[in-house]
């Protein structure tokens, strides 16, 4: 999991624009989270939360326990599934959207929005 969140972390380093705050909760184009919680061993698995905006924005974050995702952006596209963190980490790094449980639109915009991480990574 540590690696999911340096990738996501370095990205969001490299990012080129900001993402507005309103009320507390990051204004974004979409959303996308992730709730590692196929991990049989670990009860506290992280919910990642990852956003992006059409003018250069990207950000993260973990869901505190308890919360939900809309709490945390206001999105105008959110999705998002229940995965094994080696599911994550193998999107971060350009496998196949079709391991998730989306659908078509949430499939192109997960691409796109991985896409958009790895360029991040690479600038």
């Amino acid at each position: 999991m540590p690696l999911v969140e340096q990738i996501l972390s370095a990205a969001a380093a490299r990012s080129a624009g900001d993402v507005t705050m309103r009320d507390g909760r990051a204004v974004v184009d979409r959303a996308v989270w992730f709730c590692a919680c196929e991990i049989e061993e670990d009860a506290d698995a992280p919910t990642w939360l990852i956003y992006d905006t059409s003018d250069g924005g990207f950000g993260w974050c973990r869901v505190p326990h308890h919360a939900n995702e809309s709490d945390l952006v206001d999105a105008q596209v959110i999705f998002g599934d229940h995965v094994h963190p080696n599911q994550v980490l193998d999107w971060l790094q350009g496998a196949d959207t079709a391991q998730f449980d989306l659908g078509s639109a949430d499939q192109a915009n997960l691409q796109d929005l991985g896409r958009r991480i790895r360029e991040l990574q690479t600038d």
